[in-house]
């Protein structure tokens, strides 16, 4: 059986540099590849690969451009506020035992964050 181990998502803007420099400086992601003369970055976090890549038409999905599973949703929430991200939905706790929040980040993509919660009805 073949497995899948990993997941990038590509997230597209019209300018690398205020993206890759929140994800890098607020998100604690580090860069991988930087071409900017390609339009592209690469940037990880523990388990997680995001690709930034230029395009003259970019698109935002409406809702989320992905769902990062952390370990201590509370403290990185709280990170966010300190740090005057914006925060388009705040910390949920949700009746499916998922407890989240929902950031934007620069060229407009949403990421939202969640971790299992001791909620675990419904």
């Amino acid at each position: 059986m073949v497995e899948f181990e990993s997941y990038r998502a590509n997230l597209e803007v019209a300018d690398l540099t205020p993206t890759v420099d929140f994800l890098c400086k607020i998100l604690d992601f580090a860069l991988e590849v930087h071409e900017p003369e390609m339009g592209l970055a690469l940037v990880r976090r523990d388990g997680i690969g995001l690709a930034v890549v230029r395009t003259s038409h970019p698109a935002v999905n409406e809702t989320t451009a992905g769902y990062i599973g952390v370990t201590d949703v509370d403290a990185l929430h709280a990170h966010c506020l300190a740090q005057g991200v914006d925060i388009v939905t705040g910390l949920t706790e949700h009746p499916w035992g998922l407890r989240d929040f929902v950031i934007r980040i620069p060229g407009g993509h949403r990421l939202a964050f969640g971790q299992r919660s001791a909620n675990t009805g419904g």
